[in-house]
């Protein structure tokens, strides 16, 4: 009797001990699942910033000099994003991975904005657009790293696919409609070739919303803000053979249209994280 009281308090203590590991356990990932969604808006906060880059040198090297002291001020915000950065993923063991990522953007990052005066407005887009594709390939990283994609198909996954992919392709296609059009905007046209190219883009702005329709039931004014910017796409560049909008004014609009789409990023990281604690 007394070997099988002994025996059921053994099982009642190893019940414990694992109930208590578990719960440990989820806690930590939530704490981190929680600190991850924190620190994406750090990464977020560099694709948007040298996307503003790319589009103020579009304008500048095709003509606009009034641009030429915001780009000076968006550099320095560039490289202060950087510097915030690394430490961050230096002080997250799961991050210590993308850290010689990180490293390598800002490498290639400093090399083209030290030179950026000597290039052609093409080479500067190119060159802007294969570091922001990095930047968002080292978004999705984090994500992963962070247990952000864990539970492929259910409705937190969904949100995260969202913030990882979804909207930074969102934002990307914009970002790359606005470095353009700015650029026409300086030189007053485009040619069929450009024409092409916005009309590509455009195209590519509706799939992206598609997308993130599919995935979240809500209309939202991020989409309005989209649907303007689409609208002047078509009517201002796509169109006409002649482009008569101020680089300035295609800029902002444009503009308007990602930040809306970031207030968009920030209720779906919001709702990510209403999740975890849920779960948690």
């Amino acid at each position: 009797m007394l070997t099988v009281m002994i025996c059921g308090v053994i099982l009642i203590m190893l019940y414990v001990i694992l109930h208590i590991a578990e719960k440990n356990k989820r806690q930590r990932k939530r704490e981190s699942q929680l600190y991850g969604l924190s620190l994406l808006r750090n990464g977020l906060e560099l694709l948007t910033q040298v996307q503003q880059h790319r589009g103020i040198s579009a304008a500048l090297l095709n003509g606009d000099r009034s641009f030429a002291a915001r780009q000076t001020v968006k550099k320095n915000e560039v490289e202060r994003v950087f510097m915030q950065l690394e430490p961050l993923l230096m002080a997250t063991p799961a991050l210590r991975s993308d850290v010689d990522s990180l490293r390598a953007l800002q490498n290639d990052w400093e090399r083209m904005s030290h030179g950026i005066a000597n290039l052609l407005p093409e080479q500067s887009f190119a060159q802007h657009t294969a570091l922001i594709r990095k930047v968002i390939h080292l978004l999705g990283d984090m994500g992963e790293h962070l247990g952000l994609l864990d539970g492929e198909g259910t409705p937190f996954a969904l949100l995260a696919n969202t913030l990882l992919l979804k909207l930074p392709l969102l934002m990307e296609s914009i970002g790359q409609a606005r470095a353009l059009g700015s650029g026409y905007a300086a030189k007053g046209q485009c040619g069929a070739v450009g024409r092409i190219r916005m009309s590509f883009l455009a195209q590519h702005i509706r799939e992206c919303q598609q997308d993130i329709r599919a995935a979240m039931t809500e209309q939202t004014q991020a989409m309005q803000r989209v649907n303007a910017l689409l609208g002047v796409l078509s009517e201002r560049f796509i169109e006409v053979n002649t482009v008569d909008i101020a680089p300035d004014v295609f800029f902002r609009t444009a503009t308007e249209a990602i930040e809306a789409c970031l207030a968009m990023w920030q209720n779906v990281a919001n709702k990510t994280g209403e999740i975890v604690e849920v779960r948690g």
